[in-house]
């Protein structure tokens, strides 16, 4: 889900739209990997936050798996190096934060039903669990 909005504008929410989808299953507002596990499988929204703050967020429903979940500016291919600004829970229900393909380090551990999001905060990108905020990062978004 995408939450934009401008500063003393009310709070939309929109529902995703994907695009360039590869082997997962895109059912409304999520994703599905079917089938074995492997890597770069994926999709993007079309949804873009044009001006303002915004950010994605998901509810962890398994901890025995790898995703990266996060914003970017393109989507050149479902490589975790393509993502700008993610979210990692690993398989080890460890938490790291990846930018550009950069690991920033782990940053705790998580667990099923955590919320995780990554947003754009007043020109920074911020990444919460549960709301509470654990990193923001020292590379202005696009």
């Amino acid at each position: 889900m995408l939450i934009t909005a401008e500063p003393g504008a009310p709070v939309t929410t929109e529902n995703v739209v994907w695009t360039n989808a590869s082997g997962v299953t895109a059912t409304g507002n999520s994703l599905s990997k079917p089938g074995a596990d492997g890597l770069y499988a994926g999709a993007a929204s079309v949804q873009a936050i044009a001006s303002g703050d915004g950010y994605v967020e998901f509810t962890v429903t398994e901890t025995n798996k790898h995703r990266i979940v996060g914003l970017s500016h393109g989507d050149s291919d479902q490589s975790y190096g393509d993502i700008d600004f993610g979210i990692y829970p690993n398989d080890a229900r460890q938490l790291y934060v990846y930018e550009g393909g950069v690991n920033r380090g782990m940053v705790g551990a998580y667990a099923t039903g955590n919320k995780l999001r990554v947003s754009v905060e007043g020109g920074f990108v911020k990444y919460r669990k549960d709301g509470a905020l654990f990193y923001t990062s020292t590379v202005t978004p696009t």
